[in-house]
């Protein structure tokens, strides 16, 4: 894992539909850049791995 440190804020579409494994079912969208917000600004999420 390489971990790095945010420089931009994107906005993606996800859908929360898992398989029986409880992997993804289908891919983030892309939706639109948001030069409006600041990555210091935006709450992280906690980590796939924890």
């Amino acid at each position: 894992m390489t971990l790095v440190n945010p420089d931009l804020v994107i906005e993606v579409g996800v859908d929360i539909a898992r398989d029986t494994a409880g992997r993804w079912r289908h891919p983030a969208r892309f939706h639109r850049l948001r030069p409006d917000l600041q990555p210091d600004g935006v709450e992280r999420l906690a980590s796939p791995i924890d």
